[in-house]
């Protein structure tokens, strides 16, 4: 598989993005100073060999994560290039592609990367994830990239099997045809959050059952430039979690002036590989807390809904405003959007709080 990574483009991008060289999916991001800085997923719209590539193509090819900047809040949008790669070169745990994470900045000024790594298994086992750590001083590019994953189902599966999460058997981890019947295995998306007391917390997408979706939760720790997982905690489950069965992309957000957690994910109700998309509803949802670990209770539109016939997924807040109740969000537009706006960016809009809606320029 070759992987094409155009240079940055040399125009900036107004009113979300759409970019001539790249499909674009998956969204978290980071604010510091002035600038709001914003990653993704991307694979070139063409080929090697210059044909158009379909975006049902695109998982036969390594992924890139994008980097874009921003100084007006969102309403342009400069190229900054290539913020990550697979290492294809070597039999590692991020071989095959990379899929998505965050970014936070750290006490001392570095930032902490997080990523999903996936090994290069074969054609049988193309999904086989790693949850896999680096750092960054600047944000553009990366000053330091773990050898080994942080967390890697191949490696620890007793470990993760007895906290209560769900995996397939070690010899089917990864595997094409999903899970028990349903979807593929989830060990992905990590969110990186940092607390009162600059305690690192991580969570991702995971599973407590072949077709049952939950959120993990682990505590690091650090020593000099190596990270490790201090405690894994048991699976977090949503009260409403029976309605999807794909929790993804999970990222919170603090409100210190209520004591209010706040957590967003995208969901889909997939019940097996290779079920056709039209069938497959997507959703992006908000739940909030007065705990870290939950409870989390229902917090949309209708339930946790706050998005869905807009075909917007992995939204990402690049901007908090407690004081005004609401969230500067933006988000890709899945490859089902219509008018050429799929694996393109939205402008920015609105989520306010209390009470919950949604309002776009």
């Amino acid at each position: 598989m070759t992987q094409i990574i155009p240079a940055p483009y040399p125009l900036p991008f107004n009113n979300g993005i759409y970019h001539p060289l790249l499909y674009l999916w998956d969204a978290w991001s980071y604010a510091e100073d002035s600038t709001f800085h914003l990653y993704c997923l991307a694979v070139a719209r063409k080929k090697a060999d210059g044909t158009a590539m379909d975006p049902s193509e695109r998982n036969n090819f390594p992924f890139h994560i994008r980097h874009f900047s921003s100084l007006d809040e969102g309403n342009t949008w400069t190229d900054e290039g290539c913020f990550l790669e697979v290492r294809s070169e070597e039999d590692k745990h991020d071989s095959r592609t990379i899929w998505s994470g965050s970014i936070h900045p750290l006490p001392k000024g570095e930032k902490l990367v997080a990523y999903t790594g996936l090994h290069n298994m074969g054609v049988e086992r193309p999904f086989l994830q790693t949850i896999a750590l680096g750092l960054s001083t600047d944000g553009a590019t990366m000053s330091w990239r773990a050898q080994e994953p942080l967390s890697s189902p191949l490696r620890d599966w007793e470990t993760i099997r007895a906290k209560g999460y769900y995996l397939d058997q070690v010899e089917k981890l990864g595997h094409r045809d999903g899970e028990g019947g349903g979807p593929i295995m989830a060990w992905r998306d990590p969110y990186i959050y940092l607390d009162s007391a600059e305690r690192i917390h991580l969570f991702w997408a995971a599973k407590v059952g072949s077709h049952s979706n939950a959120m993990a939760h682990a505590l690091l720790d650090r020593r000099d430039d190596s990270f490790f997982i201090d405690r894994l905690l048991a699976p977090t489950v949503l009260p409403d979690g029976e309605e999807f069965t794909q929790l993804e992309l999970p990222k919170i957000h603090f409100d210190p002036k209520n004591n209010w957690y706040y957590l967003i994910v995208s969901s889909c109700n997939r019940l097996y590989e290779g079920q056709s998309d039209a069938e497959v509803d997507k959703a992006i949802r908000l739940y909030r807390s007065k705990a870290l670990q939950g409870p989390w209770e229902p917090w949309g539109i209708n339930g946790s809904r706050i998005l869905g016939p807009e075909h917007l997924f992995g939204m990402t807040v690049i901007k908090e405003d407690f004081e005004q109740k609401r969230l500067l969000c933006i988000s890709p537009y899945t490859d089902a959007a219509p008018d050429f706006l799929g694996l393109t960016f939205s402008k920015p809009f609105y989520v306010y709080l209390d009470p919950v809606k949604v309002v776009f320029p």
